[in-house]
């Protein structure tokens, strides 16, 4: 019976003329890929040729669609699997093309790898291309693969691969574990994303990679050697080469742990860390870094200028050395100190500067510490500070001191109840202050201006600072020129930013105008001033808009202008008037009697709105004149650009300028 039925099926295919036979399955799988639906065609005219399709094959988080897999089962076989297109997480792949061939009689089997890529956010695809010569032990000799290629319109890629299966056995009761050791080399390699905000020139170096199975993992390491190019990440910047990253650790599913990581950065320091990796939350377990004599201008240029480039701290001369360490367990930090030996800070333009600056600060989470600071001069613009040295208490995220002093020439500011804390991603802080008196000689020869003499002195009720927003509670009242100057309203958004902006007003009551125009070269005028600057805006510190005024005060003093201050004011404001007193008897006088004196601008932009004491059909009154010998200083140009009068006032206050009366 079997004899008939078997030649039955013979006679039925020749009868039928069959070509070719078809199998096909609904899934085959193992641990390392899932073939969906596939179907096998078998030539029998060619019974050497095999066909393969299928619905999708899965291999981890990479699935290949719709491929075809064509397989020569001749004495030199070869397999070509073709697809449309490779689903994997982080690039888009399209026709991909693997070809096995082992046709050539004389050189080793090849393996090739082509694919147009690009990620997600690219437009434009990119060529991959790689062949690799398979050894004669696959399993256990090396794969090298020398003239890997990714190319696209802006990256030229060239690297090399080598990969080595490896295999040990621990005894001889335990099989062999799995093993792999891979190096890639990239040599003179570019590269730039669209935006521009990634960029990469003439980059060498070489990746070492290695894992082996053990019973409690797999036990992984990697060496990163950076050897030559430059590299743009926005918004930082790598050059030179030469920078050396070893890790190594254990992978038990889901935990990545690193051992030891060690990166050394010439010109900048060797970093040490540890850490555990949850693959499945994305987020660390725990994290420790540590780095000792670090160097503080390295630091510096390569990480903290980028992220501050505009800012007040965006351009600076520093020196010295850190030690610092950080601890953390999840998204909360445990701890962390940072030591500053013998640093130094220089602003480039000069505004403000620290010399031998020594700093010991610990934090922890669970308990308060203590910290010391300090530094041996200073400056703010050409203002010298003296040694100043600050303890304080950090509890977590807030930091308080009772007092604060900061030498300053023959004086100091000394700050009471100071208290900073770190709330909604914000840092907010408030304090108070009290200027002891600074002679005023030291601080305008400090400044370059004229010298002046007296005292300062003052004090700030309370300043805040939230929401990047500087605020003065309370009136500033300082001492100055046997007067009083007061603030008030004092606030300054964003100070330590790019464009910061400032309001305020300000108040001056009982100046003496013989110490003011004695000290600035004015000339003479005798009486008190006072005057107000409402409504002050600055933007980056230039003012745009204000209404500012000044006067003579009314009382039962001596009102007296010299010559010489006539003709500053009229310099200053007025027109004309300098050149008639040459032309009457009245330049035989040395000083005249006048009623009051007074002058204002109203600022908007960059144009000054003129006015006096009073006003004229077609002009204003600066000096009103009173009894014998008496003189009137009027101004005509109503409008006048900022700039003209900050000139203006630099050319009178200038003692080697001379007026030049026609």
């Amino acid at each position: 019976m079997r004899l008939w039925c078997l030649g039955l099926l013979v006679w039925s295919a020749q009868a039928c003329a069959i070509t070719e036979l078809s199998l096909s399955a609904e899934s085959i799988g193992s641990d390392l890929f899932q073939l969906e639906k596939p179907r096998a065609i078998l030539d029998l005219h060619d019974k050497q040729r095999v066909q393969l399709y299928a619905e999708r094959i899965q291999i981890g988080d990479a699935r290949l669609d719709k491929p075809t897999i064509k397989l020569n089962l001749s004495q030199r076989p070869t397999l070509l699997v073709t697809s449309e297109q490779l689903q994997m997480p982080l690039y888009q792949v399209r026709h991909p093309r693997i070809f096995l061939d082992y046709r050539q009689k004389t050189l080793q089997p090849a393996l090739s790898l082509d694919a147009e890529v690009k990620t997600p956010t690219d437009e434009a695809w990119g060529t991959f291309h790689l062949k690799c010569l398979v050894p004669a032990q696959p399993g256990s000799q090396p794969w090298p693969c020398e003239d890997g290629l990714y190319e696209d319109s802006r990256s030229h890629v060239p690297f090399s691969v080598q990969v080595t299966p490896t295999w040990a056995t621990v005894n001889h009761n335990t099989e062999a574990s799995r093993g792999v050791e891979v190096e890639l080399a990239v040599r003179q390699a570019t590269f730039s994303d669209a935006a521009g905000l990634h960029a990469g020139d003439k980059l060498t170096g070489k990746v070492s990679l290695s894992a082996h199975e053990q019973a409690d993992g797999w036990r992984w390491q990697g060496v990163f050697d950076w050897q030559q190019g430059e590299l743009f990440w926005q918004p930082f910047y790598f050059a030179d080469g030469n920078k050396h990253f070893e890790i190594q650790g254990v992978y038990r599913q889901p935990y990545l742990d690193i051992a030891q990581a060690t990166l050394h950065l010439p010109g900048v320091g060797t970093l040490h860390s540890q850490s555990r990796f949850n693959l499945d939350s994305k987020a660390f377990e725990f994290l420790k870094v540590d780095a000792s004599e670090v160097d503080f201008n390295g630091v510096y240029q390569a990480f903290i200028q980028p992220l501050v480039p505009n800012s007040v701290f965006g351009h600076l001369n520093v020196s010295g050395k850190a030690d610092w360490s950080f601890e953390a367990k999840g998204l909360q930090p445990l701890n962390f100190h940072l030591k500053i030996a013998d640093a130094s800070v220089e602003d480039q333009a000069g505004k403000f500067g620290f010399a031998h600056f020594n700093a010991d600060i610990p934090w922890d989470y669970e308990q308060p510490r203590q910290i010391a600071m300090g530094y041996q001069s200073g400056h703010i613009l050409k203002i010298p500070l003296g040694e100043t040295r600050w303890q304080a208490e950090v509890n977590r995220y807030a930091i308080t001191a009772p007092s604060l002093r900061l030498p300053i020439l023959d004086g100091a500011l000394d700050f009471q109840d100071v208290s900073a804390a770190w709330i909604n991603q914000s840092m907010v802080w408030h304090v108070k202050m009290e200027m002891q008196p600074i002679s005023m000689a030291s601080f305008s020869q400090a400044l370059d201006w004229p010298v002046m003499r007296g005292q300062v002195a003052g004090t700030v009720p309370l300043v805040t600072y939230a929401n990047h927003t500087l605020r003065m509670v309370g009136d500033m009242q300082f001492t100055l020129f046997d007067g009083t100057i007061g603030m008030s309203d004092l606030e300054i958004d964003d100070p330590l930013g790019a464009v910061p902006s400032l309001y305020a007003n300000f108040t001056m009551r009982d100046i003496d105008l013989g110490e003011i125009t004695r000290t600035f070269n004015f000339g003479s005028i005798s009486g008190k001033l006072e005057g107000d600057v409402k409504d002050l805006r600055l933007k980056n510190w230039k003012p745009v808009s204000m209404q500012a005024s000044v006067r003579t005060a009314d009382g039962p003093f001596r009102k007296k202008i010299s010559q010489r201050a006539v003709e500053n004011i009229t310099a200053l404001g007025g027109e004309g008037t300098a050149a008639a007193l040459q032309r009457t008897f009245l330049r035989f006088f040395k000083e005249f009697s006048y009623e009051k004196i007074g002058l204002s601008c109203e600022l908007r932009g960059d144009i000054c709105k003129m006015g006096g004491v009073e006003k004229l059909p077609d002009g204003f009154v600066i000096v009103k004149g009173k009894g014998a010998p008496s003189v009137n200083v009027n101004g005509y140009t109503e409008y006048v650009s900022w700039k003209d009068v900050l000139g203006r006032m630099q050319r009178i206050t200038d003692h080697n300028s001379k007026i030049i009366i026609d």
